[in-house]
């Protein structure tokens, strides 16, 4: 073997494992569908909650708390910490369009309850909140599947 093949074969070698740490590291930042649902189910009993007629901080201060604790113990226990906020101009303005989305159908909820007395509005806003949270987590777990190699599971 020549000097320049075993120098080829060498950065071959490199380019598989810098390759195989970048897969490694993405099927690490991929959040188990379990996470999806039990942030899907905070909000969407939080937002059920919420809007009901009155119901005092009692209800916003579980809400917090438990989103708190079970973010928290989430990133614990899987180990992965990514990044809060997306890194590209068009993922900021979809975050800001997610949060407007939420916070519209939050005090929306909230408006319609009030005005035409409709009790079951709470838990629809609950369930479209919930439904779309848990639909974005879907989404950001196959993106993180793909790019490690392993596809949907």
């Amino acid at each position: 073997m020549t000097d320049r093949n075993r120098k080829s074969h060498e950065a071959q070698d490199a380019l598989d494992s810098i390759e195989s740490m970048n897969r490694a590291g993405f099927r690490r930042a991929v959040p188990p569908r379990w996470y999806g649902i039990g942030l899907s189910l905070i909000i969407a009993i939080g937002f059920a909650l919420y809007a009901l007629e009155d119901p005092g901080n009692t209800p916003a201060l579980f809400i917090v708390l438990g989103m708190v604790l079970f973010i928290g113990a989430s990133r614990e226990r899987i180990g992965a910490f990514g990044r809060d906020l997306p890194e590209t101009k068009t993922g900021m303005w979809a975050f800001v369009g997610v949060c407007v989305f939420l916070l519209a159908l939050f005090f929306g909820g909230i408006i319609v309850r009030r005005a035409y007395d409709i009790a079951w509005v709470p838990l629809l806003t609950g369930f479209v909140a919930g439904t779309t949270v848990f639909l974005l987590s879907e989404s950001e777990r196959r993106y993180y599947l793909m790019r490690a190699g392993n596809g949907p599971h």
